[in-house]
């Protein structure tokens, strides 16, 4: 059967027969497998369109098995994420990402259109690159299923603002065993139980997060969070998804 699907490379190698074999997030049939013959060599849009960081329309055989790539046409090549390290470095990041949470032949064609904006907006940002990551997470997390609680403690159920009367004028804590927001009781019993994944953020999470939900991706092209704001951010984000779902990508040697 002949398919046609618009998609995003997230890996390629070469295999036997002078043939490529490509790992697409595709919006119609989530992330597939697609072997193909095309040259990757010169400048046409077919040979772009086997390329990391570009996103094509590909007309695809789909087997009982297995997919072919019979021809494919770049739609947009996001070339000059390769011309800077450090937007280089996020995107890589980010499709490290998509290649490690999405099931294969599960369609998820919301966040393949969030993944086009994510790297449109990456393009023209001028900085502020792991914000844009940042967003592109925390939005993905509620579209997986595993978004964490902010309306109330994840232990016991206490509202929100109750634990902020209690706390004021400090921020919640967050739990990241107990999946969100914990209040101080809950925190002490946790820690008695030897639990050590709880962060004490020196901002608004919960405001902080709520926002990152609301606002599109383009909006953090031009945002600018505080460096330790970013700095724990990056590390409730990046743990939180690694306890969830296995994945880390975000930073390295990050502690709470």
């Amino acid at each position: 059967m002949l398919v046609t699907t618009e998609g995003i490379v997230l890996k390629q190698r070469k295999i036997t027969g002078n043939r490529r074999l490509l790992v697409l997030f595709t919006k119609k049939y989530g992330k597939i497998t697609a072997g193909t013959s095309i040259n990757e060599k010169g400048k046409s849009k077919a040979a772009l369109a086997l390329r990391p960081f570009t996103h094509a329309e590909y007309d695809i055989y789909k087997g009982r098995d297995s997919f072919n790539i019979n021809s494919a046409q770049a739609v947009r090549s996001f070339y000059s994420i390769g011309e800077d390290l450090d937007r280089f470095m996020v995107a890589s990041r980010f499709i490290e990402y998509l290649d490690a949470v999405l099931e294969e032949g599960e369609a998820r064609p919301k966040l393949f259109d969030m993944s086009i904006e994510f790297l449109e907006s990456l393009t023209r940002a001028e900085s502020n690159y792991k914000t844009l990551l940042y967003a592109f997470v925390i939005k993905a997390l509620r579209m997986q299923g595993v978004m964490p609680e902010l309306d109330c403690c994840s232990d016991c159920g206490k509202p929100l603002d109750k634990m902020v009367e209690e706390r004021a004028p400090k921020p919640v804590f967050f739990s990241i065993p107990a999946g969100g927001i914990i209040c101080r009781d809950c925190v002490e019993q946790e820690k008695k139980n030897g639990e050590s994944l709880i962060a004490e953020p020196s901002f608004d999470i919960v405001n902080v997060v709520r926002y990152f939900l609301d606002k599109p991706i383009s909006q953090f092209e031009r945002i600018v969070l505080k460096p330790k704001v970013s700095e724990e951010l990056g590390v409730i984000v990046s743990r939180y998804i690694d306890y969830y779902l296995g994945v880390n990508v975000l930073e390295e040697d990050m502690t709470i």
